[in-house]
């Protein structure tokens, strides 16, 4: 099936782009923090050490804020910044209470949640975008967040060495990332965009170098690069697959694909897949929880996380999500910079005889305060064609950002339908509002997007506070009101609703957190109260959190409990067990049991059981990923079936690069 619409052009405009486009204005806004570009000839050596002849001669910063209250740390953290031409040198120490750092985590490119981290941030092309981060903890553990998103596989991902270790007066780290990893622009003398986060697990508060208030135009610079050029190889990086087994009738199954990457140009990323794995992906798994609408879990699909900080379809309602793209055959992800200011994505799959889905979006950033996006998806089924556009603009002036969003579909069943929305909001030091009006026609239907209703019209406000600062018994707490008032497009009832929420700590450990709103839903008056306490509230990989709610939905009586435990009794072993109870119109229950045990560091078992309801199901696994080279798997059981599958699958994956 042919699309009536092939945006072709964009694609040729973004490979003949060129990618040597000057520097965006100057950083408006008066004086701007900076710090000075250190070229090393002797590069420092990582150990952990932080030698003053290696470091002495590099930018110094020191001296962080609360990013979200501007209160400057009651701690002391300190940096340290360098380059030569092949790598980026980075070092930091916290004077803290060594017995209280959580360093949990050794391994490299794994979620560093929880941990005591120093965090590099480079918008290496000042777009004001997206910006590259490098995170590292006291055990030299390290975690990519790499600008445009990417898939986890080592290969493709990159990484980047660090080596921590715990003293006497805190903790400190040294790393060494290659300029591969950071989007930058062309070789010659330029001032970056960068800032250093520290989270503090003692605070459980992430703390910035610069107090930034998330305005662009408030990032620190580090001034008088010699950019290097940076020789990206120009080779298609192949992940070819092939899984084999016994399923759960004794048939005897087998399948085989390939995925694909590589760089068009400097700034733009090609991947490619045929015939992907999705069965043997963990799904993420919905709570039990109350909603008078649809709810999407997150899609952790690696070829659709490929580029997903370059895609933007809108928030609340969008006019994609990929995870109404179920199965397909083959897809192309295209994904980068057409300039420093203007960024590029375009994905498309293909299920033979069924479905052909195209997504495409375009961001431009005028200057630090004004930023426009694009986006068009089309979806060609039988009888189920449908053509969504997207249109947003943003502008900041001081601490407000305003912002319009425009979108429409046309539909083979639905017709043509709109939805707009314009609204400010405001942040400082803690404090912040928004105000926003929105309408949705009754034909608006984005068929690969996410619109959980329509016919409507209304507004939503909201406060909140973040105070660090005692009150009484607590140590900080902070709060929020909100409501909304929404009728349907002719102007009669449909909702509203009146809310408010409290959540403080109880020295550093134990939170607690009570909720409750007011609500009439299409004549229903309904009311729902929560109370939640987790402790310790600054340790994920060993807490205990217990949530209990009441109210009434629809006329009926509503109770839920919930109960949440992680726990690590060794240092390679992690179990964490979520259980939910639901009284609602009859008896509901989930639980969710998931464990992993590290034989090293790119070696583990795994497994999760589910129960929803009265169906269960379970699945182990043996792995060997993490590394350059081949990963093996081997998975006993179904992840993603309703009940338990019988199935037995052994999967390989052989990298292979091939130079052009």
């Amino acid at each position: 099936m042919v699309p009536s619409f092939t945006p072709a052009s964009l694609v040729f405009a973004a490979l003949l782009t060129p990618s040597n486009v000057p520097d965006p204005s100057p950083v408006p806004g008066g004086l701007v923090p900076t710090l000075p570009g250190v070229k090393v000839v002797r590069p420092p050596v990582l150990d952990g050490v932080l030698d003053a002849a290696e470091w002495d001669r590099t930018a110094l910063g020191e001296g962080f804020t609360d990013k979200d209250t501007g209160l400057v740390s009651d701690e002391k953290g300190e940096f340290w910044l360098a380059y030569d031409e092949k790598f980026v040198y980075f070092a930091a120490r916290a004077t803290t209470d060594p017995k209280k750092v959580v360093a949990d985590e050794y391994r490299q490119n794994v979620s560093l949640e929880g941990n005591d981290a120093f965090i590099l941030m480079v918008d290496g092309q000042r777009s004001g975008q997206d910006s590259d981060r490098f995170s590292m903890n006291a055990q030299g553990a390290t975690s990519l967040d790499l600008s445009g998103g990417r898939a986890a596989k080592t290969e493709w991902l990159g990484e980047f060495e660090a080596v921590g270790k715990r003293t006497e007066t805190g903790w400190q780290v040294e790393a060494r990332i290659p300029w591969s990893l950071i989007r930058i622009p062309p070789a010659g003398r330029h001032d970056l965009v960068f800032n250093v986060l520290w989270f503090r697990t003692n605070k459980s508060n992430t703390y910035e170098w610069t107090y930034t208030k998330s305005d662009f135009k408030n990032f620190p610079l580090w001034t008088g690069i010699d950019v290097p050029t940076v020789k990206n190889d120009r080779a298609v990086q192949v992940l070819p697959y092939f899984y084999g087994g016994i399923d759960h009738d004794r048939t005897v199954v087998g399948n085989a694909g390939v995925d694909l990457k590589t760089e068009l140009n400097d700034d733009l990323t090609l991947v490619g897949t045929v015939n992907p794995d999705f069965r043997n992906i963990e799904n993420n798994v919905l709570s039990l929880d109350h909603s008078y609408f649809e709810r999407l879990a997150d899609d952790a699909r690696p070829f659709f996380q490929e580029g997903s900080g370059f895609r933007s379809f809108g928030f609340d309602q969008r006019i994609f999500a990929s995870q109404r793209i179920r199965d397909f055959d083959t897809g192309v992800n295209l994904y980068g910079k057409l300039s420093p200011a203007t960024q590029l994505a375009v994905l498309s799959t293909l299920d033979f005889g069924n479905q052909l889905a195209f997504a495409t979006s375009i961001g431009h950033r005028f200057d630090a305060t004004k930023t426009f996006n694009f986006g068009y998806v089309r979806n060609e089924q039988p009888g189920a064609r449908n053509d969504s556009v997207n249109l947003f603009y943003d502008q900041r002036s001081g601490d407000y950002d305003f912002y319009a969003s425009l979108q429409g579909t046309d539909d083979a069943v639905f017709k043509s339908g709109t939805r707009f929305n314009t609204g400010v909001f405001r942040q400082n030091g803690g404090v912040s509002a928004s105000f926003e009006y929105f309408e949705v026609s009754p034909d608006f239907h984005p068929r690969l997007g996410f619109s959980p209703e329509q016919d409507l019209r209304g507004v939503y406000g909201n406060y909140g506070q973040e105070v660090q600062r005692p009150l009484g018994f607590l140590s900080e707490y902070s709060f929020e009101l909100n409501g909304n008032y929404v009728t349907r497009m002719d102007g009669r009832r449909y909702r509203n609703e009146v809310g408010g929420e409290f959540v403080g700590k109880i020295g550093q450990k134990l939170a607690m957190g009570l909720s409750g709103s007011v609500s009439e839903f299409e004549g229903s008056h309904d009311h729902v109260v929560t109370f939640e306490a987790v402790s310790p509230s600054n340790n994920p990989y060993r807490n205990a959190a217990v949530g209990v709610t009441v109210g009434r939905f629809d006329g009926d009586p509503y109770r839920s409990y919930a109960l949440r435990v992680n726990y690590k009794p060794t240092a390679r072993m992690q179990v964490g067990s979520r259980m939910q109870w639901v009284d609602y119109r009859g008896f509901d229950r989930q639980w969710v049991l998931s464990a992993n045990y590290d034989i090293g560091r790119y070696e583990a078992f795994g497994g999760r059981l589910v129960r929803q309801g009265d169906d269960w199901n379970w699945y182990l696994s043996y792995r060997l990923s993490g590394r350059r080279g081949s990963e093996f798997f081997v998975i006993l059981g179904d992840p993603n079936a309703p009940e338990f599958r019988r199935s037995l699958i052994i999967k390989a994956i052989v990298p292979v690069t091939l130079k052009l």
